[in-house]
């Protein structure tokens, strides 16, 4: 005799989650509903038809998930507007027992489930998330006192011992039972199919990514991952963020690879395991001090002094500070919606501690700018280097723009492909060529000040501002610009 299912009719909301395989809400409800609808919900959706690289990607993305719910058998509904009325309203209007949805842990998520669940219940209707994001919850990794870690190597070890107990890859769902309901807008209704993304989007482009990554570069993701001009790291990130594919599906498949490498291989690999811990642990930071969102994770940094200069902010942002490197990424974050792990230290670095700007203002524009655009990861990695997050070692480490281009794109492969006014400059030249001669400028068409910003700041200087100002959080400094 076949098992009774809990629920009658369940809506699915796909947040974070567009996908058909290893998809813990999507998987539950099958097995819970005799009839269920799988729906997304878009916030606004005219910004859903802005052709940019992050629309270009979800967009496809969407696109791909409704092909594959049709295979199955099933069709994707589109809701419009805030998640706390629209995800209530749309379990009215389509008579549903329960609204299943991943788990997350960001105070405004937290804030709109809430809501959600105090609608639903006042309708009868059941509301429950599932842990799809992370590997492990805010509070299966802790310390032996039963607190938070604040470090990541500790967390690391703890969750490493963690890891013969990760939840393995649920099979893809390929059979969906989903009613006739009325008034339901379909995709095409709500988000047009806009061109690729440079990053292709969807589930199937994902699953192609980490074969090709599996097959290919975490075999040697330790020794290239840094360098700016190859292509050396997974580019699985805007997937992770977006849930075409699953934190599981990823640390599994890098698992296996790395019982069958060699010595080298496993080291290799290891490192890109690290990567994925790091994003977990981000994560945990977040679900344990949600503060984080509003200010720095160091509360004593809290009362730091920030240049309010907005004419170097968009200097920043239109990448014509005069330092190539830094230059190079922000025009690539503007061109692919996507900027290389070690390019975004630079740039975070450079706005933080050479032009002493808020990390604020950089999280902002990169959560704007970012195809993988995730909050706990961009709000880390960006405290991280600015030296107000969780590094042991943090607020003076500055990193000089030159010494990391010449060190991280050598050949100036990089800059040259973002940077195209710089493509004669010779590799000596390439990462300062304001210390070249008149004359060796006019020869290779690069004119300082003409062709090519100067740089607006003085690196070693600026350097000595920051020690003052993070030595003495508070204090402000006579060199401070607020132009």
């Amino acid at each position: 005799m076949a098992e009774k299912k809990t629920h009658l009719r369940i809506l699915v909301w796909l947040r974070r989650a567009l996908r058909v395989q290893d998809n813990t809400p999507l998987w539950n409800a099958v097995h819970d509903a005799e009839e269920l609808i799988p729906a997304v919900c878009l916030q606004d959706s005219a910004a859903y038809r802005d052709d940019t690289p992050r629309r270009r990607f979800i967009s496809q993305s969407l696109y791909d998930l409704d092909r594959k719910l049709t295979e199955a058998g099933s069709a994707l509904i589109v809701l419009a507007g805030v998640p706390s009325q629209a995800i209530p309203a749309a379990a009215q209007r389509f008579g549903v027992e329960a609204v299943y949805a991943a788990t997350v842990y960001d105070p405004v998520g937290c804030a709109h489930d809430t809501r959600i669940r105090s609608s639903l219940s006042k309708q009868g209707v059941r509301w429950a998330t599932f842990k799809d994001i992370v590997v492990c919850e805010r509070n299966e990794v802790m310390t032996r006192a039963g607190l938070p870690f604040k470090v990541f190597t500790p967390f690391k070890n703890a969750w490493l011992e963690r890891l013969a107990q990760a939840p393995g890859v649920l099979p893809r769902v390929r059979t969906i039972r989903t009613p006739r309901v009325s008034s339901a807008a379909r995709l095409s209704d709500m988000c047009p199919l806009l061109p690729p993304a440079p990053e292709p989007g969807g589930e199937k482009a994902a699953l192609k990514r980490l074969r090709d990554f599996i097959a290919g570069s975490v075999a040697t993701y330790r020794d290239r991952r840094d360098f700016l001009g190859v292509d050396g790291t997974s580019r699985l990130s805007a997937h992770l963020s977006h849930g075409t594919i699953s934190i599981r599906q990823v640390l599994w498949a890098a698992v296996e690879a790395k019982e069958s490498a060699d010595a080298k291989g496993r080291q290799n690999t290891d490192t890109f395991i690290s990567e994925l811990i790091w994003r977990e642990f981000y994560y945990h930071i977040l679900g344990n001090f949600p503060r984080v969102i509003k200010g720095p994770f160091r509360e004593d940094f809290d009362a730091l002094v920030w240049s309010e200069n907005k004419k170097h902010f968009a200097a920043w942002c239109e990448g014509r500070t005069g330092y190539p490197v830094v230059d190079a990424a922000m025009r690539q974050l503007a061109s692919e919606g996507w900027m290389h792990n070690r390019a975004r230290m630079i740039v975070a670095s450079f706005l933080t501690k050479d032009l002493h700007l808020s990390w604020q203002w950089g999280e902002r524009y990169f959560f704007e700018q970012l195809m993988d655009a995730d909050i706990a990861s961009n709000n880390g990695g960006w405290q991280w280097t600015a030296g107000t997050g969780t590094d042991a070692s943090p607020w003076f480490r500055i990193f000089n723009p030159v010494m990391q281009g010449e060190r991280f794109d050598p050949d100036g492969a990089y800059v040259r492909r973002y940077v195209p006014e710089l493509q004669r400059l010779p590799s000596e030249s390439i990462h300062k060529p304001w210390m070249m001669s008149r004359a060796d400028q006019e020869q290779y068409g690069v004119v300082v000040d003409k062709t090519y910003p100067a740089p607006i700041i003085d690196h070693a200087a600026e350097r000595e501002v920051t020690l003052a100002l993070y030595k003495h959080p508070g204090r402000t400094h006579q060199r401070l610009r607020h132009a």
